[in-house]
């Protein structure tokens, strides 16, 4: 059999088991066509030609199979973010009705407490009964909170975060009357200061606060808790850092789980609430929260935020 006709099986033979669109095909060629016996030069020259002849139809072919594999995986994507859009609405409702039931009895609670004559003032019971329905009260509102953030609903405007932290730190005296002293700022000057970004004002105070709540109450009376502002360019960060109890490496994981709390928490107020709203509040801003921790060490938030 001529030698040309040997080189265009031998490259039929190549196409068809993909070995021509290979980067390395000439020498795999040229070693195919020493071991059949025939020349090397005109064996590839058949084989070259038969793949000029066949090798855009298989491209076509391989072409049409990419589109095919592309188009089933948009249509997987679409269907992935139905369903985690769907399972983000039934929370949504789900926080909202739980708002509504425990809501009604919290205010039929409080009105009965506000009816008692103030000779029961000192009664024990009755103060913590108090204190426990104001809590509930507050876990309450949290859940709401937790239940309404939402990118399409932030109402977005330039923040000076600088000035908003410096607010964020006055209301901690509201809870804890050493706090402002005991928070130390350091917000980034040189070169510049950071940039204002576009953000939901009241809900990065709320994030803001939350996190300075914690750190002062998760922390010794004595300790400092450190607040510091920067930006890269990219993104402005807020971090509270803490000397406090600290976060068991087991638990770093689920901090930001609504209703988590560590065991190392045992004895101290808090919701379970707290890092889990200000994680939905970075989330709906685009933004992180990282958080580093040592047990019996400290805490480290940081709040990351893209620039306006």
């Amino acid at each position: 059999m001529p030698l040309i006709p040997q080189g265009v099986i031998v490259g039929f033979a190549l196409i068809a088991a993909g070995v021509v669109l290979d980067l390395i095909w000439p020498q795999q060629l040229f070693f195919v066509s020493i071991g059949t016996g025939f020349g090397p030069v005109l064996t590839a020259i058949g084989a070259i030609v038969m793949a000029c002849v066949l090798g855009p139809a298989l491209l076509r072919r391989d072409a049409t199979q990419w589109r095919a594999i592309a188009h089933e995986a948009r249509e997987r994507a679409t269907v992935w973010e139905q369903r985690a859009r769907a399972q983000e609405n039934a929370h949504r409702r789900f926080m909202r009705e739980l708002d509504h039931e425990l809501k009604n009895p919290l205010q039929a609670m409080k009105a009965a407490l506000a009816e008692l004559s103030e000779s029961d003032a000192g009664n024990v019971a009755i103060n913590t009964a108090r204190a426990q329905t104001d809590r509930l009260r507050s876990l309450v509102a949290a859940l709401r909170q937790v239940a309404n953030i939402a990118p399409d609903r932030l109402a977005l405007e330039p923040v000076d975060l600088d000035e908003l932290v410096r607010d964020a730190v006055e209301l901690t005296r509201a809870t804890d009357p050493q706090g402002r002293t005991r928070v130390r700022i350091s917000a980034q000057r040189i070169p510049w200061r950071p940039a204002p970004v576009m953000v939901d004002r009241e809900l990065v105070s709320f994030a803001v606060y939350n996190l300075l709540d914690n750190a002062l109450k998760y922390s010794p009376g004595d300790r400092v808790v450190e607040v510091r502002l920067y930006e890269d360019g990219a993104h402005a960060t807020i971090e509270v850092a803490d000397a406090g109890l600290g976060i068991e490496q087991v638990d770093l994981p689920h901090v930001t789980e609504e209703l988590f709390r560590a065991a190392r928490t045992d004895g101290i107020d808090g919701s379970g609430l707290g890092l889990a709203l200000v994680n939905r509040v970075a989330e709906a801003h685009d933004g992180q929260l990282k958080i580093r921790s040592r047990a019996e060490e400290g805490t480290s938030v940081a709040l990351q935020l893209p620039l306006a």
